[in-house]
């Protein structure tokens, strides 16, 4: 499709398109996001001013990451950023781009923190924290909630650091690197008052069907969770009642088809008392939630 004009709207039209005709999901979304970024506008700010002309350098920008989208490199390591949960977040090739679903772990780990008994700090454990969205979400919302974010790579926990002190939120969280919930072990603080968790849940069936710019260009150890994809929801089920302290909630966000199974090892383990299941936005089971006896 050729490019009628340089006017925003032309380029709106002409960038999805393109995106159409090479099956990018979401065409026009991907390039008003791209817009965003090289304009500097909102989206509705994009058609309220329709009219205006992208300047020699602007169309340079737009076509050089309409290229690269178009090779798959993920949209938002192309702006560099993402919105979760009204936050603001830069990401890279080393963490887990944060999907829109997991808005629904937060949503229900400030729940649970709501219908909580006691006075004083909460403290949250945040396990294999990635950008630090979930950890940044939480100590946000709740003045007194202290957040403890751990992962096993040290980029994603220096990624991590920088979000939460752009977002002002850096003296409630402390990074601890570490293996799941080996940063626990020992000494350690006191016992938990909640642990939440978006863990690697893809299966080695799955792992050969996901998007190219999933399976390529974002870490396979935020993603890959062994044979049955249930390899490390496994191992927090076993160790958080080591953590958690009486009455302690573990929040699990799970795959499709998966919490069934996670709610087995849960009854099995015999740590726990009420367990839920709680669907998405698309009605997925999404979300396992599981008090410690």
């Amino acid at each position: 499709m050729q490019l009628k004009s340089n006017r925003v709207i032309d380029v709106i039209n002409w960038g999805r398109e393109l995106f159409l005709t090479r099956n990018v999901p979401h065409a026009r979304y991907n390039i008003e996001v791209l817009l965003e970024h090289v304009l500097g506008k909102k989206r509705a700010e994009l058609y309220l001013d329709y009219d205006y002309r992208l300047s020699p350098r602007e169309m340079e920008l737009v076509r050089g990451y309409i290229e690269k989208r178009l090779n798959r490199y993920p949209l938002w390591h192309l702006v560099g950023s993402v919105d979760f949960f009204g936050v603001a977040l830069r990401v890279n090739d080393r963490v887990l781009i944060p999907r829109p679903e997991t808005e629904l772990l937060v949503e229900l780990a400030l729940k649970e923190l709501d219908g909580g008994t006691g006075e004083g700090v909460r403290y949250v454990a945040d396990i294999g924290t990635g950008s630090g969205n979930i950890a940044i979400s939480i100590a946000r919302a709740r003045s007194d909630v202290f957040v403890y974010a751990t992962d096993i790579s040290a980029d994603a926990l220096a990624l991590a650091e920088a979000n939460a002190r752009a977002n002002g939120v850096d003296g409630a969280i402390s990074l601890l690197a570490g293996d799941l919930l080996d940063p626990f072990t020992g000494a350690g603080p006191h016992r938990l008052d909640m642990i939440v968790s978006n863990p690697p849940y893809v299966s080695a069936g799955e792992w050969a069907a996901l998007p190219h710019e999933v399976r390529e260009r974002e870490p396979k150890i935020a993603l890959y969770g062994g044979e049955s994809g249930l390899e490390m929801i496994g191992r927090l089920v076993a160790g958080a009642p080591r953590c958690l302290g009486q009455g302690g909630r573990l929040l699990v966000e799970v795959g499709a088809g998966q919490a069934r199974a996670v709610k087995e090892l849960i009854a099995r383990s015999g740590a726990y008392g009420r367990t839920e299941i709680h669907r998405d936005y698309s009605g997925i089971e999404r979300v396992v939630l599981a008090v410690r006896k």
